[in-house]
C-alpha cells in the first residue's frame, strides 16, 4: 500500500535556532554544509526516529517540535523542504517538510518524528531503508509545472554476511567503472521480523530504462546475481 500524506508540522535539533539558514553550522566537533537549494536532490538511505527526548523543544527553524505530528531532520537541505520519503522496506510513502537538523549518528540520511515513523511502519525497528526525494513542485512552484519522473533501482539480495554484501558493492563499481557507467551503490541494513540484520546492495537511481536493463543483463553476465528491478515514482 501507498500512503501520501500532505501535513506541515516540525523534528529535532542540537543546533541553534536561527531565521536564517547559515551556510556551515558546527555538531559535536564537526562542521556541515548546507546546501544552496534543494532542487533535483534524491538519495537512498538509512532513516532513523526522534521523539521524547526533543519533545517540546525548539527545531533549527525556530518552531516547536511534536513527536507526534509529521515532520523530518536533514543535515544539509535548506530550511524548509519539503521532500518525499519512501520505506523500501513496505513501499508506503510521506510527504515530510524538513524544518531541523540532523540526524549526527553515522551514516544516516533523515530523521523523521516519531509520528511520521508510525506512519511509515518503522517505529518499532528504529531504522530503515529510504528514498529521500526533494518535491521540486512544493519547493519552487514558480518554476512551474514537472511531469512525475519515474526512478529504477537495481537490488541484490538480502545477504546475512555484511562482508558478501560489501565485496558485492565493489565488485559491480568495478563493473561499472570499466564500462563508463555512473551510478551510486549502496549497501542498506534493515531486519526481518525475527530480528536477524539483512543487508542488500542497491544501484540507482537510475532514469534511463534502456540503461537499466544494460546494467542489468551485465550484472547477470558477470554473475553477480539476478537483481531485482524495484521502481520509486
Amino acid at each position: 500500500m501507498f500512503v501520501d500524506f500532505f501535513l506541515i508540522s516540525t523534528p529535532h535539533t542540537s543546533v541553534t535556532p536561527t531565521p536564517i539558514d547559515p551556510e556551515t553550522y558546527e555538531v559535536f566537533g564537526k562542521t556541515y554544509q548546507t546546501m544552496d537549494h534543494s532542487r533535483g536532490y534524491l538519495d537512498i538511505g538509512i532513516a532513523s526516529w526522534y521523539g521524547t527526548e526533543f519533545h517540546g523543544r525548539l527545531t533549527s527553524n525556530g518552531e516547536i517540535f511534536d513527536m507526534h505530528e509529521l515532520s523530518a531532520a536533514h543535515k544539509a537541505l535548506p530550511l524548509p523542504t519539503f521532500v518525499k520519503v519512501t520505506n523500501l522496506e513496505n513501499g508506503k510513502k510521506l510527504v515530510l517538510r524538513v524544518n531541523d537538523r540532523g540526524p549526527f549518528h553515522g551514516d544516516r540520511v533523515i530523521d523523521l518524528s516519531y509520528g511520521a515513523a508510525l506512519e511509515l511502519g518503522f517505529a518499532e525497528q528504529g531504522t530503515v531503508p529510504v528514498v529521500v526525494e526533494s518535491l521540486d513542485w512544493m519547493n519552487y512552484p514558480d518554476d512551474g509545472p514537472e511531469e512525475p519522473v519515474s526512478s529504477y533501482y537495481l537490488q541484490l539480495g538480502p545477504y546475512v554476511d555484511p562482508a558478501s554484501a560489501y565485496d558485492l558493492m565493489e565488485n559491480i563499481r568495478n563493473l561499472m567503472n570499466e564500462n563508463g557507467i555512473e551510478h551510486p551503490v549502496k549497501v542498506l541494513q534493515s531486519a526481518d521480523p525475527s530480528g536477524i540484520h539483512l543487508y542488500k546492495v542497491w544501484i540507482g537511481p537510475i532514469l534511463d530504462v534502456s540503461r537499466e536493463l544494460e546494467l542489468a543483463v551485465m550484472i547477470r553476465d558477470a554473475n553477480f546475481g539476478n537483481p531485482v528491478k524495484m521502481e520509486v515514482n
